[in-house]
């Protein structure tokens, strides 16, 4: 098909829409400007506040610090319009007139959650200073207590343009109450749930927007740490979710960790080290703000934050503002004090870089919250946490690194159980009896593996190869072999018609009689792969992205499909067991008493049963790791039950193939209802014979009397087309033929007649006729 310049056009424009995207900071219009410009202006402000501040100061201008608890509760309705007259800004004091939560949950935070004392021993207690992990745990609301909402007012300049020619933002504030009285703000309803948090250290930040290079910025590494944390909590149902994804602070000494939300009106960047004072003694209180202070200088001169900012995070900021709670989240680390730090650096050097030093990892605890707190100040709410412990991220990915390589060896397996397979049907005749419905639920499964794997050698840095090795291995087995062998499976069948389990029960023959006068289609392979590739990618492509969409749906629709979906998945024998009631294949005996007659092929089941029983096996062994250890990579949960279930149900298949290889594959139908594929073994009639052979009749007089002793001798025979030698024919109407074994010549559907051991070696590369190119059930 040839392209034109229009075209090609088209082409490129498309192609640059889709990757070019606004330079810098992305703004695109006047507005957007205008936007960032306010923007850039607040935080400059407000971090010129941050740095006059001390540990005895109070906030100032800051963005949902202008108010305090007290404030709200005196007067519900105040407006936190800077400076408010009645509050003294040059004191501070870890109490409800200053902070933004009530004296109760303050004294949780200092009594239950930030309480750690000295060990039994009175040594001081000793935390593990690296701590990337995924923790789960559970999560409980305080409903017994019900706090005043914090009023936290957002500047206008967040908000979208109204219109097209709007270029300037409005000025002032709006308030979140308004927002609440649209049912924008979610709030936490839900008694108790599960929770997850992952946390991964900043040790190096951008410098400048489009920066691929990072650099150091911590002067304090080893007692202060920058996290990334991600906070995702929900009821046991999970259709009420909430989510956090902002900084934290860890105080590797105290085993301490804060953490904030960000938003258009919640700036906590400029709160932490007031907020890292609470539950700490007054002559430690001034060192903890400032080496927190100078924790927060040193992160925003060094990432150049001003000069960072795009669209994006205004945008982020303002739905951020609209749709959540603001929370702040207050965790208490367990110690390691069965470590010296010496060993626990070795612990930290051997993960980060293995090279066989003596860490016993293995017997490595893990990261465990103590106690926690999480707590809203603009939606009034209280949660605490239990249970919350996970392993460290490089012990996580030593695991899941160790299991991809067990996928390795399955997937290899599987390749190996194929090309077995492949060598066992290598004619038309033998391929045509398998099913082409239960290798493309085969290949598709493996299709979906390859492209998730590919996904994720994308996103997990730190199992690229393992994955990519998998995702090549799958690739072969998927396109190369298994796709191969699908086409060779539908072009042996494109001739077929009427052929179905359908046709079969209504009781019509399965072969047409007619067969001959339909237009034969010579099977075109390349067509049929190109075809094939197509729709296997269509599928493909759509069941990933359902697959990954479903993991953020609720829990009971995304458990149905789960279940529903692997269910499917392994039913794969059935097509098979269809399609062998289709063909008719014989019983094993029948099968062995035709051999002399029919040859060795004929014995051949169209599937072996290494094959069977090893992708059965193979297929079921990731499922049942799964659904029965607990503590698999994924955290999936347990369900013995569906296991057991699901094996029943695969051990049903594989009972009903073993059944048709001894019994036939027709023995669960009804005899009389189900008629028999079409057979190359019978009688011809003599009609048949004078049209397609030779009939000769002589007189053989051995005496005068010419009644008694006269005989009539019929000859009968078909050259075959094949050897071009004549072929001895059972005359349904000529007695004297009846002797002549019907296995030793075939009749095909289009009336032509063959000696046996000719056709069949014909029909094992091409299932036409030799004569008339009709298409040629299989035998």
């Amino acid at each position: 098909m040839a392209i034109n310049g229009n075209t090609i056009f088209l082409i490129f424009v498309i192609l640059y829409i889709i990757f070019s995207s606004p330079g810098g900071n992305g703004v695109t219009s006047q507005y957007e400007y205008n936007q960032m410009e306010s923007m850039i202006d607040q935080l400059n402000n407000e971090y010129g506040s941050f740095q006059n501040m001390s540990y005895n100061t109070n906030f100032r201008n800051i963005t949902g610090f202008k108010l305090s608890y007290n404030d709200v509760r005196n007067n519900p309705l105040i407006n936190a319009t800077y400076p408010l007259d009645s509050k003294n800004y040059d004191q501070w004091y870890n109490n409800d007139k200053y902070l933004i939560m009530p004296d109760e949950v303050r004294d949780m935070i200092s009594d239950n959650v930030w309480n750690m004392s000295a060990d039994a021993n009175g040594k001081a207690n000793l935390f593990p200073p690296i701590i990337t992990g995924s923790l789960l745990g559970n999560i409980k609301l305080d409903t017994n207590s019900k706090y005043q909402k914090v009023r936290m007012p957002m500047a206008n300049f967040y908000d979208p343009p109204r219109d097209f020619s709007d270029n300037f933002p409005l000025p002032g504030e709006s308030y979140n109450d308004a927002w609440e009285d649209l049912g924008e703000v979610h709030n936490v309803t839900f008694p108790k749930g599960k929770l997850t948090i992952q946390l991964s250290h900043i040790d190096k930040v951008s410098t400048s927007l489009m920066s691929k290079t990072k650099k150091f910025y911590n002067s304090q590494e080893k007692e202060w740490k920058l996290l990334s944390v991600r906070l995702d909590f929900m009821d046991k149902d999970e259709v009420e979710k909430h989510s956090v994804d902002t900084l934290g602070v860890y105080d590797i000494k105290n085993g301490r960790i804060l953490a904030m939300s960000e938003s258009g009106k919640f700036h906590s960047l400029f709160a932490f080290p007031h907020y890292l004072g609470i539950g700490i003694n007054k002559s430690k209180k001034e060192s903890v703000f400032e080496q927190s202070k100078k924790l927060i200088n040193e992160y925003w001169n060094t990432s150049n934050y001003i000069d960072t900012l795009t669209m994006g995070d205004i945008g982020e900021q303002y739905n951020n503002a609209v749709e959540k709670c603001e929370f702040m989240i207050f965790l208490q680390l367990d110690p390691w004090n069965q470590y010296t730090k010496d060993q626990m650096k070795m612990i930290d050097d051997e993960l980060k870089w293995p090279l066989g030093r003596p860490a016993n990892l293995s017997s490595l605890p893990p990261i465990n919250v103590r106690s926690g707190l999480v707590y809203s100040p603009d939606c009034g709410v209280s949660l605490t946490t239990s249970n919350v412990k996970g392993e460290r991220y490089e012990l996580k990915i030593r695991s899941v690194r160790f299991h991809l390589f067990a996928g390795m060896l399955l997937i290899a397996t599987q390749i190996y159980l194929l090309l077995r397979q492949m060598q066992h049907t290598n004619t038309p005749s033998s391929v045509n009896k398998i099913s082409y419905y239960t290798f493309f639920m085969i290949n598709a499964v493996d299709g979906i593996i390859m492209i998730l794997y590919l996904i994720f050698s994308s996103v997990v840095r730190e199992l690229y190869l393992s994955l990519i090795i998998s995702a090549f291995m799958t690739f072969i087995l998927a396109v190369v072999f298994e796709t191969r062998y699908l086409v060779s499976v539908y072009a042996s069948q494109v001739n077929e018609q009427g052929v179905g389990i359908i046709t079969l029960l209504r009781g019509r023959n399965t072969f047409d009689d007619n067969a001959a006068e339909r237009p034969v289609v010579i099977p075109d392979e390349a067509s049929i792969s190109s075809s094939l590739h197509g729709r296997l990618s269509f599928i493909l492509i759509v069941m990933t992205f359902i697959l990954i969409s479903s993991t953020s749906w609720p829990r009971h629709p995304r458990t149905v499909f789960e279940y529903t979906f692997v269910f499917l998945a392994n039913s794969y024998w059935i097509p098979q067991v269809f399609r062998n009631a289709v063909k008719g294949i014989p019983s094993r005996r029948e099968r062995m008493r035709g051999e002399n007659a029919r040859g060795p092929r004929q014995n051949k089941a169209p599937l072996l049963w290494k094959f069977i029983i090893g992708t059965t096996i193979i297929r079921v062994l990731p499922i049942v790791y799964f659904f029965t250890n607990s503590s698999n990579v994924f955290r999936h949960h347990k369900d013995k039950r569906f296991v057991v279930i699901l094996c029943l149900w695969l051990l049903f298949q594989l009972a009903v193939l073993y059944s048709q290889d001894i019994l036939g594959s027709r023995w669960f139908l009804a005899q009389n209802t189900i008629p028999e594929g079409y057979s190359y073994y019978k009688q011809v009639s003599l009609a048949l014979l004078k049209e397609h052979g030779d009939v000769q009749e002589s007189e053989d007089v051995a005496s005068e009397q010419v009644p008694e002793d006269h005989h009539t001798h019929m000859q009968t025979s078909v050259d075959c087309a094949i050897c071009m030698s004549e072929v001895p024919v059972n005359v349904e109407e000529l007695p004297e033929t009846h002797n002549i074994d019907i296995h030793s010549y075939m009749v095909t559907p289009c009336d032509h007649i063959f000696h046996s051991t000719c056709l069949q070696n014909w029909m094992n590369y091409k299932l036409q006729c030799p004569v008339c190119r009709a298409p040629l059930p299989p035998s």
